[in-house]
């Protein structure tokens, strides 16, 4: 049989996924920078969805003049994931962070702050830039970045953090191809996240003939235009969507106002979201949310003054995560240990090579590329016991998080600092114990643990998973996709580079015409908190790190009553997410959960699959039409409606 994925992907798809990385990473930069609406913050990213279906209806025209030339389901795989790496990365989430903390400490610097002595001899000359006539330019503007004195100050350490993210994101890689047989094959997870891609790229589901699809388009689709319109037009009527209302506003006495930040809202796309979602776990999501805030209402009601961090919900959260992975890894530890024993086989003596590369090739990659990174760290001026901790923390996340994905399908992960392998090293260390070089450290990897709304690690197994269900997966076709993630990789990283700095270059980061930039941005974070952490020295946190354990246990007992009891109704990772910023929303998970379990109860599962093409049609209509928003607002430079939850 002919492999339709090498015979019709090799060339034309990788080519137009190159030519569609810098047009999703210039559209994210034009909105995240200068129009506060953030595009990657839930997924599957509408940017890139928006470019799927133009594909979609691209080849459809091209089918009817020459059937041959039309884009086969694989090659729509592999531009669609090229797009979700270029995204992921080119973020406010990850690289955003970096490119715009590079320079800033040396910038800011000022006699007042004292900086030239706090935190300039801490940072490594290698990865950050210092030069102040590359630095004039960068954030004042009025000049062009194709200047041998501009661009020589970036060139070693963007190739130092280039090799760094290759390293980073490679060994996420190299994990998935481990996981992908025992959480695809054997475990069968859902992937509630992948339905709707992969609705629109496989002709054999009929999606775009549903009529159930064009309703839901047509209800969600049309309130966007009428908000879009409201907003050029402020004479015409709007629909009340989003943010309703907010509860704490209305909660003023003690002590219910220490409910804090609650708003109810309602965004259609994140309804038609969560209907895919499994419902003990949309459940499990909004209940927990609950749980978090009674926590905040007790503390307020007991007195418990005394402990400003209480109830430490992110703290109870990376407790909560770390726990489900390691049940999950512990579940399938037969697996692993099969892994194990690949080592000790060539790679032509391995039972299963599907994922592309051998088990023992994979395990080969993760061991390199760990060494690598410790060894970056450490010339950094982190200690090695500290690299080692961090970055097994930073990968159990990870891997937590992508299961989440997996078997979830939540659409808004986030997991805002303070929750990452950094945060928990100075609760367990304190701050002056760890010294101003593990921690210089620390700050300069802010820019991949602010915050875990972009993982690029799910997409990679979802990649993986679409390809299974498109029946392409073959150790040929996985050893290609891995190649091209590699690939989409290093062009996404140069593309935000140079995308960054040659508009800054233009404008001027400093100068006022970006609204969040102009203050230092995501480097003002980093180095408020780098700041901090050098002049409050800590000692280690005894009740955070217990919120940890305590977070933990819960999320064991809790699987080991869902292990024995079919009626137990709670999922960890609800628990684990309950701290989210994104699941403030928590009110359209409440409707989804809703519909859906009348759905299923007078229905049944077939009435669910008869509903699922609408919600579909929900969550298209907003991508759509608020897709063309979006190019309204960069074509016209003027803004639109934002549908989004930023």
């Amino acid at each position: 049989m002919k492999d339709p994925f090498s015979a019709r992907l090799t060339i034309r798809s990788v080519l137009i996924g190159l030519i569609l990385i810098p047009v999703n990473c210039f559209w994210i930069i034009q909105f995240e920078f200068n129009r506060w609406s953030f595009p990657t913050y839930l997924v599957p990213y509408y940017n890139v969805i928006f470019c799927l279906v133009l594909l979609v209806g691209v080849s459809i025209l091209i089918k009817r003049i020459s059937p041959a030339w039309a884009l086969t389901p694989s090659e729509l795989l592999v531009s669609y994931l090229m797009m979700c790496m270029a995204s992921s990365i080119c973020s406010h989430n990850m690289m955003e962070i970096l490119v715009t903390s590079m320079g800033h400490a040396f910038w800011f610097s000022t006699p007042e702050n004292e900086w030239k002595n706090l935190i300039l001899p801490h940072l490594p000359s290698w990865l950050t830039v210092s030069d102040k006539i590359s630095l004039l330019g960068y954030y004042e503007g009025e000049t062009t970045l194709y200047h041998w004195t501009h661009v020589r100050p970036w060139i070693e350490p963007f190739t130092w953090w280039l090799l760094f993210t290759m390293a980073l994101l490679g060994i996420m890689l190299c994990i998935n191809v481990v996981l992908r047989k025992q959480w695809i094959e054997t475990e069968k997870l859902t992937y509630p996240i992948i339905q709707l891609p992969l609705s629109i790229m496989d002709p054999k589901l009929h999606l775009l003939r549903n009529r159930s699809l064009w309703l839901g388009f047509s209800i969600t689709g049309g309130l966007t235009l009428v908000n879009g319109l409201a907003i050029l037009y402020p004479v015409l009527p709007s629909i009340p969507l989003k943010r309703i209302l907010n509860l704490h506003r209305l909660l003023t006495d003690r002590p219910w106002n220490a409910i804090g930040w609650t708003p109810v809202t309602v965004h259609p796309h994140l309804i038609g979201l969560g209907f895919l979602m499994p419902i003990d776990l949309l459940f499990s999501a909004w209940f927990f949310y609950w749980v978090l805030k009674a926590q905040r209402i007790f503390s307020s009601a007991v007195g418990l003054q005394g402990l400003p961090n209480f109830p430490y919900a992110k703290e109870q959260s990376f407790g909560a995560y770390i726990a489900i992975i390691l049940a999950v890894l512990w579940a399938g530890r037969h697996h692993f240990q099969q892994v194990g024993l690949s080592l000790f086989r060539s790679d032509k003596d391995q039972p299963d090579i599907a994922g592309g590369i051998s088990n023992r090739a994979a395990v080969i990659g993760i061991i390199l590329g760990f060494v690598f990174l410790c060894f970056f760290s450490v010339q950094a001026g982190m200690g090695i016991w500290l690299s080692v901790a961090f970055f097994f923390l930073y990968y159990l996340l990870s891997t937590a998080i992508t299961r989440m994905r997996a078997e979830l399908g939540f659409p808004i992960h986030d997991a805002h600092y303070p929750l990452g392998p950094d945060h928990i090293a100075i609760i367990a260390q304190g701050t002056r114990r760890l010294g101003p070089k593990n921690l210089a450290v620390l700050a300069l990897y802010h820019w991949f643990n602010r915050t875990y709304a972009s993982h690029p690690m799910p997409h990679q197994l979802e990649g993986f998973k679409m390809s299974d269900q498109l029946r392409i997966s073959t150790p040929r076709v996985s050893r290609n996709l891995i190649w091209i993630l590699m690939l989409a990789i290093f062009t996404s990283v140069v593309s935000t580079f140079w995308l960054i700095l040659d508009s800054f270059y233009r404008r001027g980061s400093a100068s006022g015409f970006y609204t969040w930039w102009g203050s230092g941005g995501f480097g003002r974070e980093t180095f408020r908190w780098l700041e901090s952490w050098l002049l409050h020295r800590t000692e280690p946190d005894l009740f955070a790190i217990g919120a940890v354990s305590v977070g933990f246990l819960l999320s064991i007992g809790m699987m080991f009553l869902r292990l024995h009891f079919l009626w137990w109704p709670f999922h960890p990772l609800g628990y684990a997410i309950s701290s989210s910023w994104g699941i403030h929303v928590w009110s359209s998970f409440l409707i989804s959960w809703i519909v859906k379990l009348i759905v299923l109860r007078y229905g049944g599962l077939r009435s669910y699959r008869q509903t699922v093409p609408f919600f579909l049609g929900i969550i298209l209509g907003e991508y759509m039409v608020g897709g063309v928003w979006n190019l309204v607002s960069i074509i016209f430079n003027i803004p639109t409606y934002q549908f989004t939850v930023g």
